[in-house]
């Protein structure tokens, strides 16, 4: 059995702005996207390409679903760390990372989810996701009512509505963070990096299902009706962001294609069934070359 990492980050990203969505994409998966796994310390990273004007996450009356559009993000990387030390060396190494940021991104929120806030409930899919599988997939971000208490919600996520909604068949994966308050743990010169108490999320729900079909019998089911008003009752907002693609770039330590050469790259490799790109001596010639 694998550990539980001490620090995971979820990092929702909006594109500077002025920059064209296309543009965004392109740098962000093709460019910046092969730094940040060649950095020590940092041990898996899922990125997410998230979209919120294709939700399909059902409405409750009462919450809402959508942020302003000001406050919209457009991607959503996952960053596990092993142990606080790993982090800090991660810290310590990436400053080329940090400085591209200002190249793309308007605001880069770093939520921590420390050990042991982060969990997978369920999970009946590839751990290490390609962006291929064609699967629905939603981001919930939640945000706390004023009248409600941060550990009131987090007891709520944590002890009822998770456990609940692992019980529907319809869920393939289902994964939940708690968030601390923000603080500046990554820092990229000239983005934006906080938000008010009162903008930011206390937690994030992955959810991860066949299809829309499946997501109406979810809805159907006990695990929502059953959930539903505690739901608005603790949250004003589920934010639910529908990812377009989950791609992996490193998994516990191992850097995939995608993280070394670039995600336009990745694809094409699959496209054309190259195998011989993937073999290890070709992996080598793109890994970083360690000092004498």
């Amino acid at each position: 059995m694998t550990a539980p990492d001490d620090m995971t980050l979820v990092i929702p990203l909006r594109a500077k702005d002025g920059m064209a969505l296309s543009d965004f994409y392109e740098y962000w998966l093709n460019a910046h996207v092969t730094t940040p796994a060649r950095f020590p310390g940092i041990s898996s990273i899922w990125l997410h390409v998230v979209s919120f004007g294709r939700q399909a996450w059902p409405r409750l009356a009462g919450v809402s679903h959508r942020p302003d559009p000001a406050e919209e993000f457009h991607g959503v990387p996952e960053a596990t760390f092993p142990t606080m030390a790993d982090l800090a060396l991660f810290q310590a190494s990436s400053r080329l990372q940090m400085e591209d940021g200002i190249n793309f991104l308007g605001e880069m929120i770093a939520y921590c989810s420390p050990r042991p806030h982060s969990a997978t409930i369920v999970d009946k899919l590839d751990a290490a996701p390609d962006g291929h599988d064609g699967l629905l997939r939603h981001l919930l971000f939640l945000r706390r009512r004023p009248d409600a208490e941060v550990g009131e919600v987090r007891a709520f996520v944590t002890d009822t509505l998770v456990p609940a909604w692992a019980q529907a068949p319809e869920v393939l994966k289902l994964r939940r963070h708690l968030f601390e308050p923000v603080e500046i743990t990554l820092d990229h010169p000239g983005v934006v990096m906080s938000k008010p108490l009162d903008r930011q999320y206390q937690a994030a729900i992955e959810v991860v299902v066949a299809d829309e079909d499946a997501l109406a019998r979810f809805v159907a089911s006990p695990a929502w009706t059953g959930t539903a008003d505690a739901v608005t009752a603790h949250c004003e907002a589920v934010h639910a962001a529908r990812v377009e693609r989950c791609i992996t770039t490193k998994y516990r330590g191992a850097i995939t294609p995608a993280g070394l050469r670039g995600v336009a790259v990745a694809d094409v490799i699959r496209r054309v069934g190259a195998k011989s790109q993937l073999a290890p001596e070709v992996s080598a010639l793109f890994q970083p070359v360690a000092p004498a």
